[in-house]
């Protein structure tokens, strides 16, 4: 286990499920020590399930699923997430509560997205575009 409620296998790279000829592991370094806790404490704060839909990508998988180069997924610093009985809202509320610097309410897909960046940012993904937000997602 990489922490208390989450497994290797959840964070494990994907890309290889889509024949992107990808790592299927996780960063050489491992896991981002601050991610780990602070998705440990989200669960412990939502009472549920956190289920990781992306985890680490390696810049291959990640080449193909994203815009972003310096995604902080290909770093072991960042998780895509959901938990059944709750909104979008709902479980971003309670990322930025716990700390998580970035976090995108990706109301496309029905996931947040969490990351220990070094800076604060927070956006919403909506209708195909990214906007800058406020901590509670209301769009500046």
């Amino acid at each position: 286990m990489l922490s208390k409620y989450f497994y290797e296998s959840e964070l494990e790279c994907k890309g290889y499920q889509r024949g992107n000829g990808c790592c299927n592991g996780l960063p050489a370094d491992g896991m981002n020590v601050e991610l780990m806790q602070k998705l440990d404490a989200l669960r412990e704060a939502v009472q549920r399930p956190v289920y990781v839909t992306s985890g680490y990508r390696c810049p291959i998988h990640n080449s193909k699923v994203s815009y972003a180069t310096l995604s902080f997924h290909t770093k072991g610093m960042a998780a895509d997430i959901y938990c059944d009985g709750m909104t979008v809202d709902e479980l971003a509320d309670k990322a930025v509560n716990i700390g998580f610097r970035g976090v995108e309410r990706n109301y496309d897909m029905d996931y947040v997205h969490v990351d220990v960046r070094p800076e604060q940012y927070y956006f919403v993904h909506l209708n195909g575009a990214d906007y800058e937000c406020d901590g509670r997602g209301n769009i500046i």
